[in-house]
């Protein structure tokens, strides 16, 4: 399996209120992805960033995912999430060995 664990810094409070609600169909709306097995979304105790955890079949899955129309559309058009750095979030992946 593989995690993406995307860092997305929090500006206030209502920012963050919106990217939680942004966020809330994810697990339905990911299930319609091929490879994709859970998501989870995480808020800092301290309040200034959430991360959003993806796991996935494989990496190959994951990439798959960024280069499909389902991702665009998630993502404001965009397709191919390659960078793993933007302003406000930073993306890792991680090859997952034990759960």
């Amino acid at each position: 399996m593989y995690q993406v664990n995307n860092q997305i810094q929090v500006d206030s409070k209502e920012h963050m209120l919106i990217l939680v609600e942004r966020f809330r169909q994810a697990p339905e709306r990911m299930k319609e992805v091929p490879g994709f097995v859970s998501f989870r979304l995480l808020q800092a105790e301290d309040g200034t960033h959430l991360v959003a955890e993806t796991v996935f079949r494989s990496k190959e899955d994951f990439i798959r995912w960024t280069e499909s129309e389902h991702f665009a559309q998630s993502h404001g058009g965009r397709k191919r999430s390659d960078r793993t750095q933007t302003r406000n979030s930073e993306i890792k992946g991680f090859e997952v060995l034990i759960t």
